[in-house]
């Protein structure tokens, strides 16, 4: 009888390799997302821990000479890009190129969730007001269906504080709505909205979703962007590459 054969298995990944991990991939598409932008253009910054490694990306380009002016879509994104001496400028026409986060994309069709971080109204009209809009996100946020992730990702909707509980009573045909939450409080946009995070939808069509959640009165925006993306980075910790829109 031979010797026995001994199994070697791959090492479990503690949380902070994982986390050291994660941040590599978010800073390769960053960088990468960062030599998209030209000499003199206009450029939307999105929000969220990948859009602020942009911000550090662009920022040193700047350093080097790049001239651009910016538009933040959150408090927290203008005052990094401010601090980092990049222009913000006011939203009053088209962008050269827009590069945001994701919490969710759809490899095929670009279809993306968005807004765990609280920006998704700001976010979408930077988005539309793109010529170029061009997601940044690690592997782990890429999905064959974007109906895949709902049992992870809800679908952030921001809603107007006033009567929200009968809006959020509407939304519960479409899911499971919860009322954003810190500290025991309820979550304040920048726009002094509050969010209900719709778990679970029932409805697998995202363009479906979309419409019905935009027929509720009361909902202001919500975290399904649809045909607006372009293209998409996918990050690793050694490497990124790109994903563009199938048509």
């Amino acid at each position: 009888m031979g010797a026995e054969r001994k199994l070697e298995y791959p090492p479990v990944m503690t949380i902070d390799a994982r986390a050291k991990q994660n941040s590599r991939s978010k800073q390769q598409v960053a960088e990468a997302a960062a030599r998209l932008v030209d000499d003199g253009m206009l450029v939307g910054i999105g929000s969220g821990s990948t859009a602020e490694m942009f911000v550090q990306a662009i920022a040193a380009r700047v350093t080097g000479g790049l001239r651009m002016r910016a538009v933040a879509t959150s408090r927290r994104t203008e005052a990094m890009a401010r601090s980092a001496g990049i222009e913000l400028v006011e939203l009053d026409g088209p962008l050269d190129l827009a590069i945001d986060g994701a919490d969710a994309v759809d490899r095929r069709t670009l279809a993306a969730v968005k807004g765990l971080g609280g920006a998704l109204t700001r976010e979408k009209i930077v988005a539309a007001a793109a010529r170029t809009f061009v997601l940044i996100v690690d592997t782990t946020k890429v999905v064959d269906r974007l109906a895949d992730a709902y049992d992870r990702v809800p679908v952030p909707v921001e809603v107007l504080p006033f009567g929200w509980k009968m809006t959020a009573r509407r939304l519960r045909d479409l899911g499971s709505p919860v009322v954003r939450e810190r500290d025991g409080e309820p979550v304040t946009t920048d726009n002094g909205n509050l969010i209900l995070d719709l778990y679970h939808p029932v409805e697998s069509d995202p363009t479906r979703l979309a419409a019905a959640i935009d027929a509720i009165t009361g909902v202001v925006e919500h975290g399904l962007f649809l045909d607006m993306a372009s293209s998409a980075i996918v990050g690793s910790p050694d490497d990124a590459y790109s994903l563009d829109r199938e048509h």
